[in-house]
């Protein structure tokens, strides 16, 4: 009996170590599980969380501002995008996208050498439709690090939208040699040559490049393939040498929801 006894008493002790473990390591105010929660979407337990992480430092405004950001495309994302770019002065006009800039110039102020709170104050101006803004604090964020490739894809996606495709090639080229095999930076040329360029030989180089390796779950995979199909039909002699291995992929279908009308 007090064998058994003894038995049971370290089998709950056992247990209640496992409980504090797993309760600290899920639901402890720490970077890495306000992160986990905002990766989830669960944008209030990581807000939470992140209020709590010890410290004024400028990681923790970072952190703070991409969860006030995240909201805000939450919000906009559930409204059917209706409210973004209504006002010409200020696309993401909202106090969650107002917050979320507040928060990364206080990183700004707590750590001038953060190139992660350059980058995110540029991704909220770009957002803004603020293009000059964006394109100083992307450039401030490759002053501080040169090998960021998100830097180098934003400044891809946004010059050519202020008619400088030849530098945004530049930054994708760049960000290609940084990170070979980078998808997203292979599609990002891929539309660029595409859309903006007139280059339907590079456009089908970079489609398939990124096709060959695209990120899991990514939305632009079905339209990109239609768009190499098309490339290919009309400029046959552009048909990439090295391996079309997206072809051996079967196409993916949704079926509709029926209506109940």
């Amino acid at each position: 009996m007090i064998a058994l006894i003894g038995v049971l008493l370290s089998a709950m002790s056992l247990a209640l170590f496992l409980l504090f473990e797993f309760m600290a390591s899920n639901f402890s105010p720490s970077y890495s599980n306000a992160e986990r929660y905002l990766r989830q979407g669960k944008l209030e337990h990581a807000m939470a969380l992140a209020r709590d992480v010890p410290g004024e430092t400028a990681r923790k405004a970072v952190l703070r501002g991409r969860i006030f950001l995240a909201f805000s495309i939450q919000g906009h994302a559930n409204d059917k995008w209706s409210r973004y770019g209504t006002d010409s002065l200020d696309w993401l006009r909202g106090p969650m996208a107002d917050s979320a800039a507040a928060w990364f110039k206080i990183a700004k102020l707590r750590d001038p050498s953060s190139a992660e709170a350059h980058y995110y104050l540029g991704v909220v101006y770009k957002e803004k439709g603020w293009f000059r803004e964006a394109e100083e604090e992307f450039l401030e964020t490759l002053r501080l690090d040169s090998a960021n490739i998100d830097a180098r894809l934003a400044l891809g996606s946004l010059y050519p939208r202020m008619d400088l495709c030849d530098d945004a090639a530049q930054h994708l080229l760049d960000a290609w040699r940084l990170s070979p095999s980078n998808s997203q930076v292979a599609k990002n040329l891929a539309f660029l040559y595409r859309f903006y360029r007139d280059n339907p030989e590079s456009a089908i180089v970079w489609y398939n490049r990124y096709l060959n390796d695209p990120p899991p779950g990514d939305i632009d995979f079905n339209s990109a393939k239609r768009d190499i199909g098309e490339l290919l039909d009309r400029y046959p002699e552009y048909s990439p040498k090295e391996k079309q291995l997206w072809r051996r992929q079967s196409r993916k279908f949704i079926p509709r929801h029926r209506s109940r009308d």
